[in-house]
């Protein structure tokens, strides 16, 4: 797919129905299905057990204290005689009691062990999820990347995923359970007595219209909420990596400025949730309360009435009241976590459903060993629907040899480096290695026979070790060292307190330019690549260091095939050919001492580059 053609995720469709969102999650927690079913197994198991309580309350009123001889209490006095063997209110109160609290220590120890195992299919379910986004990233193509903002994917990856955390660790099984008991507990009341059970539970209708209008006001909040909070982690690490710059402009207060309009703009979005909440949530709990209303001015009638209700079934009631209203408040208050989960899902669907822009061809195949012949046929190339910044560019490298790309800045010259590397595909035209066009090779393989050495060196915040042989990791001790030699980096790392265990910093911020770039080299020693990408290897660093640094990509490029830019002299005259890029066009090529002599740029550009040289040498 040419760059161009990506889909960005700002742009994606935003009406996907929450429903379709959940059932999606859903879908995701197929794998842990086995120990869900058991989760809610023993939850279901341990319901009854909840429910006991209420009907040893009625039994203990109506068969002990008022000993009313027409209570519906024959069978559990049955159970708690043990069959008639016990006579006596104190014996029946006390064998009642002890049957109330084996019950309820039963329905804990299933009820937790229910809680444990749904937690950790909780756990695994965000382990599994955030693993994937972060692949998903991984493999994405960098014009994807670069066209998002870094934050906001990092806000996706972390912030989103923790608030699916929050809901699958706290809601899923609160949905389930108090869902489930809720239906058990209309059943009960409504066969001990339906007159009063329909009085409590019509106000609940209320309640129900009331979350539909709370959900369909509240979605666009959180989804908002939600963009905004990306926008707040993206202007943080954005302010965070120029800080340098921020700092010598004196730029402190408006990107502070900026920073707090970023971080208003989500509040706003957060105080629209509170007062939805707000307005929702007290009426809520106002209609609940009707149910408490309504159960005991039906039920008083009944018993003053003579109507068959007992003051044992009242309190049964009462005890049941809770389970009734108390649901749905707490699914309520999921119901708020829910539209959050969905407004964050959504935003990690986005990621996850963003297309490949680089896929690997169905019949792609590896490359074990190559000779390194590199070819660009007529290549067109531009990034997304800017201008073509390469325009029909054709060039043949051959196994062993040194190419340099020289140009004006923005000619194009770390372009035709990014598609060797397929980090792009040309919009026309075709690159190919030995022959095979490289969409016909996994990007892995492909890959594997490249190392990059770039202007700027990227080092991880971990030992110079590990950095060294980040491409090896199975490398020797040995091997580090002999990389680090070659690379003029040993002496040097030697010096160090803590040697290769030294800890780089953030990017290597304790590093000098020279210093990085020397590890960098040596990461490339290490893997041993069949071919070599140079990109302005030296532009960055300190003048004492360039020497050394040039000693070093000498030995590197020994033997490789070798592309190279560079404002440097001393590298572009130790290629075989130079290829001269202008405005994205090949306008000449030749060997350095041939372009000097006929090519007007080009002899202007070794002159200019040398004379800043020949300045510091004589310093």
């Amino acid at each position: 797919m040419a760059d161009g053609a990506a889909l960005n995720i700002e742009a994606m469709p935003q009406k996907v129905s929450a429903l379709s969102i959940f059932m999606r999650l859903l879908h995701h927690l197929r794998p842990q299905a086995r120990s869900i079913a058991l989760g809610l197994v023993l939850l279901l198991i341990s319901m009854p057990a909840e429910l006991f309580p209420a009907f040893v309350w009625m039994y203990v009123t109506d068969a002990l204290i008022i000993a009313n001889p027409t209570a519906p209490s024959l069978f559990l006095g049955q159970i708690f005689s043990f069959g008639g063997r016990l006579v006596g209110w104190p014996a029946l109160l006390t064998s009642a009691l002890a049957f109330m609290l084996v019950i309820y220590l039963t329905y804990e120890a299933l009820s937790t062990i229910s809680r444990n195992v749904m937690e950790r299919v909780a756990q695994r379910f965000i382990l599994d999820l955030r693993n994937r986004v972060y692949h998903k990233l991984q493999s994405q193509s960098l014009g994807y990347l670069q066209r998002q903002k870094t934050g906001d994917l990092m806000s996706r990856a972390m912030g989103d995923v923790d608030e699916l955390q929050s809901f699958t660790v706290n809601g899923i099984d609160v949905i389930v359970g108090e869902g489930v008991m809720w239906i058990v507990t209309v059943a009960v009341v409504m066969a001990v007595d339906w007159r009063v059970a329909t009085a409590s539970l019509a106000p609940l209708i209320v309640v129900y219209f009331l979350l539909k209008l709370f959900n369909r006001r509240i979605a666009p909040v959180y989804r908002s909420a939600r963009d905004r909070a990306g926008e707040v982690s993206a202007r943080l690490q954005e302010n965070l990596a120029g800080v340098n710059v921020i700092k010598i402009f004196g730029r402190e207060k408006q990107e502070a400025e900026r920073f707090h309009s970023a971080t208003h703009a989500f509040y706003e979005q957060q105080v629209k949730a509170i007062n939805a909440r707000s307005i929702y949530f007290p009426f809520s709990r106002a209609a609940g309360f009707l149910t408490n209303v309504s159960m005991l001015g039906v039920g008083g009638y009944l018993i003053l009435t003579n109507s068959g209700f007992t003051v044992g079934k009242l309190l049964m009631f009462r005890a049941y009241w809770w389970r009734l209203f108390g649901p749905i408040q707490t699914l309520a208050r999921v119901n708020d976590m829910v539209q959050r989960a969905v407004a964050s899902a959504r935003r990690v669907f986005e990621v996850l459903d963003a297309p490949d822009e680089l896929p690997d061809a169905p019949n792609a195949r590896r490359l074990e060993h190559v000779e390194g012949r590199l070819e660009l046929d007529r290549v067109t190339f531009s990034y997304s629907d800017g201008p073509p910044v390469l325009r029909g560019v054709s060039i043949t490298i051959q196994p062993g040899q040194t190419v340099a790309l020289c140009g004006p800045s923005g000619a194009g010259k770390s372009t035709v480096l990014n598609l060797l590397l397929r980090f792009y595909d040309p919009a026309q035209g075709g690159v190919s290695l030995d022959g095979v066009d490289i969409r016909q090779i996994q990007r892995d393989s492909l890959r594997s026979h490249f190392a990059l050495v770039q202007q700027e060196s990227f080092l991880f915040n971990e030992p110079i070790l590990d950095n060294i042989r980040y491409g090896h990791p199975t490398a020797t001790m040995d091997q580090v060292i002999a990389a680090a030699r070659a690379a003029n980096a040993h002496e040097f790392i030697s010096r160090l307190p803590q040697g290769y265990s030294t800890i780089v910093g953030e990017r290597g911020v304790r590093l000098s330019g020279g210093q990085k770039q020397r590890i960098s080299i040596a990461r490339a020693f290490l893997t041993n690549p069949r071919i070599l990408l140079l990109d302005e290897p030296t532009s960055s660093v300190e003048p004492d260091s360039e020497a050394t640094i040039i000693a070093a990509l000498d030995r590197l490029m020994t033997g490789r095939t070798t592309v190279l830019t560079s404002h440097r002299p001393s590298l572009i005259n130790q290629a075989t050919v130079a290829y001269v890029i202008d405005d994205g066009r090949i306008s000449d090529s030749g060997s350095p001492a041939e372009l000097r002599q006929r090519n007007a740029w080009f002899g202007r550009f070794m002159k200019s580059a040398e004379q800043p040289l020949e300045a510091n040498i004589a310093e």
